[in-house]
């Protein structure tokens, strides 16, 4: 190539086309030399450049035809424009004396001068015409060679004549559906079948050059298949046609799962019968289905788990409740000792079902004060699980951080799913490191090519290292978009990092990749530092004495469960109410519909069963009476409400211990006198 032209391209008001076109052609010159078929690669070359909707490259005497001829080379970017466009074209007047290249209707049309050829650009950019009429001998000159090649490609080699002779209804067939492999084969008797041609998509899917594909016996493609490919290869034999999912091996050794369709031609070569197989890449559907597929099992579990974790909440809450009774009303210091013990264990359970409805989704999240060592902490354990024995998991921990505000669920998830990310890019050998900072930024986001502008402040930083190979420099710019994967198809759908790179974002965060190379990669997540948030300690108190109420109150107790019932009714009758308790909403609010005035206070579980919720129920007494409500429940999703803050009571989660249950009724102004559980 001319390196002055390229300069005066590259500094012309068309450098968004030249230098771009110039280093494709190059690519095809190189291609073309080594007897590459680069027609149909050229005509997209042509149309990336031009911004055109479709490119057809076809000799001027074939415009007479009233059908599209098999000679011509077309690329379309919507495959049903192939119906139309030849009906469009072969209009062109041929005009006397008209050189160069020129607008006509939506074409700009190219007639090469010095070869019988004519380019049309269907809808190019503007200013397409005008980089034409500048640059056109330049460019003829670069690919004369490959539009000589068409005349003998088409003329001289006898698959074009089998392609000719097929019948213009299939062949009209097999231009319109060009994003499905396509391929004829001839099988003579006792000989395997032979491609005689292979389109532009069956080269895109296999990755074999057509060169490497015609003459080559269908077989590399399902060679190595199970009984599926057998019953193929016997439906050529018998002539019969064939519908079914196949495995093709690519040329670099991926597999792509093929529908494809057999159909036997009646046409005859040298002795032998004549098929097409169209074959369509349905590799990401079964992938998206199977992904589906694990979604909807995954929620169904997530539902179960979360009706385990509900019943188990209201277990724990009669278990509890009746321990704390007795560890009230009990002296014995050595029954003391084994209460405390049984309630420790209540709280391992409490600790187990919350993990199980943040498993099941039903327990709502919002971002919270944390610390993100504890949370690390917390999770080591999982995360080694996580890992074979040939990884082993190194953290390190910065000291006396900062808390960030986010929501602890989907942080414990994005660590996850980094680490698991790791272990994969190590091939399941070598060590991961998970450190913690902090870090004062301001101006560009520290990392490998970030243009990133942060906020100027300071963040606290989780960084998880590993010693894989890396991250190719061309792919940093798409590891977070959804769906982009760089593993094999069976093993991930792209999504993870995505999902992580969506959950710092809405904790007003970045992500970065701080290094990569030949010894591994780091990437940072980086969340806005907050103040240290005073958090009340875990220890148990052995309570003193029930606190009493100030003033006399009646309570309303409704809940399902009766031994949980009767747990409420006896803290409530030890803080001195008056209880009515009952089972049944529905007869709550058929016996109080006249009104509530002689109650002082509702207690109500949230979800039961009978046709009304305790949110509905305590919604429909206080309609017109003003009066203290405290909901008790796992999780609120069932009624109708995104999350606790949504509703207009005060909800309390199960299991409580009294302490708990009195601050709840303290918030919610009921007062006490004496006693001490807090």
């Amino acid at each position: 190539m001319d390196s002055s032209v390229f300069k005066d391209l590259s500094q012309s008001e068309f450098m968004d086309f030249g230098p771009a076109l110039i280093a494709q052609l190059g690519k095809l010159q190189g291609q073309f030399i080594r007897g590459d078929d680069v027609l149909l690669p050229l005509c997209r070359v042509l149309a990336d450049s031009s911004g055109a909707e479709s490119v057809m490259i076809l000799s001027r005497r074939l415009l007479a035809c009233d059908e599209m001829p098999a000679d011509v080379t077309c690329w379309c970017r919507d495959s049903m424009r192939y119906i139309t466009l030849w009906r469009q074209v072969k209009d062109w007047p041929l005009l006397d004396g008209q050189r160069g290249a020129h607008l006509w209707q939506r074409f700009v049309v190219w007639p090469i001068e010095g070869l019988d050829v004519n380019i049309f650009f269907y809808r190019p950019v503007k200013g397409w015409l005008s980089f034409l009429t500048s640059y056109q001998t330049f460019i003829a000159d670069s690919i004369s060679g490959m539009l000589q090649q068409q005349s003998l490609d088409w003329q001289q080699s006898r698959n074009a004549q089998i392609i000719k002779s097929i019948d213009t209804q299939m062949y009209q067939s097999i231009v319109s559906n060009s994003e499905d492999m396509i391929v004829v084969a001839s099988r003579q008797k006792g000989m395997a079948p032979v491609i005689m041609y292979a389109n532009a998509a069956a080269t895109a899917i296999s990755q074999y050059p057509r060169s490497q594909l015609i003459g080559k016996s269908i077989e590399l493609f399902f060679g190595d298949q199970d009984d599926k490919a057998q019953e193929l290869l016997e439906a050529i034999e018998l002539r019969l046609e064939f519908t079914g999912e196949l495995v093709c091996s690519t040329a670099t050794g991926e597999k792509v799962i093929l529908h494809t369709h057999l159909i036997a031609l009646n046409e005859q070569y040298e002795d032998g019968s004549l098929f097409t197989l169209v074959g369509r890449d349905i590799t990401e559907q079964k992938l998206m289905q199977n992904t589906m597929a694990r979604t909807q099992k995954m929620q169904a579990m997530g539902q179960l788990v979360g009706g385990v974790a509900h019943d188990f909440n209201n277990i724990l809450g009669v278990l509890k409740g009746n321990l704390e009774l007795m560890e009230l009303k009990g002296k014995d210091d050595t029954i003391a000792r084994y209460l405390a013990t049984a309630l420790k264990a209540c709280q391992r359970g409490t600790d187990l079902t919350r993990r199980l409805l943040q498993f099941s989704r039903q327990e709502q999240f919002s971002a919270q004060p944390l610390q993100v060592n504890e949370v690390l902490l917390g999770l080591e354990e999982l995360l080694e699980k996580s890992l074979t024995t040939q990884v082993s998991l190194n953290i390190l921990p910065q000291a006396s951080m900062r808390d960030i505000c986010v929501d602890r669920g989907d942080l414990e998830d994005a660590l996850i799913n980094l680490v698991l990310n790791a272990k994969d890019a190590m091939h399941g050998e070598g060590q991961i490191t998970i450190a913690t900072g902090e870090q004062y930024l301001s101006g560009y986001l520290p990392g490998v090519g970030n243009t990133v502008s942060t906020d100027n402040r300071d963040y606290v930083w989780i960084s998880v290292i590993d010693q894989g190979r890396g991250i190719a420099d061309h792919l940093l710019d798409k590891i977070f978009e959804p769906f982009f994967t760089t593993k094999d198809k069976s093993k991930g759908t792209g999504l993870g990092l995505s999902m992580v790179y969506g959950f710092v974002k809405r904790s007003n965060g970045y992500m970065s990749i701080m290094h990569t190379g030949a010894e591994g990669t780091e990437i940072r997540l980086w969340f806005p530092a907050i103040k240290p948030v005073e958090r009340q300690s875990e220890r148990h108190h052995k309570p003193l004495e029930y606190p009493k109420v100030a003033r006399p109150i009646r309570v309303l107790i409704v809940d399902d469960e009766p031994d949980l019932l009767e747990v409420l009714c006896d803290h409530c009758q030890m803080m001195g109410m008056e209880v009515l308790a009952y089972t049944d909403p529905l007869l709550v609010r058929e016996q109080f519909s006249g009104g509530i005035d002689n109650i002082d206070l509702i207690i109500s579980d949230l979800l039961m069963p009978g046709g009304i919720n305790g949110y509905e129920l305590v919604t429909d007494l206080s309609r017109h009476t003003a009066i203290p409500v405290l909901l008790i429940s796992g999780y609120v999703g069932d009624v109708g409400i995104s999350s606790r803050e949504d509703l207009p009571f005060k909800v309390l989660q199960k299991p409580f211990d009294i302490s708990a249950f009195v601050r709840g009724l303290e918030e919610i102004g009921i007062e006490f006198v004496q006693g001490e559980l807090r």
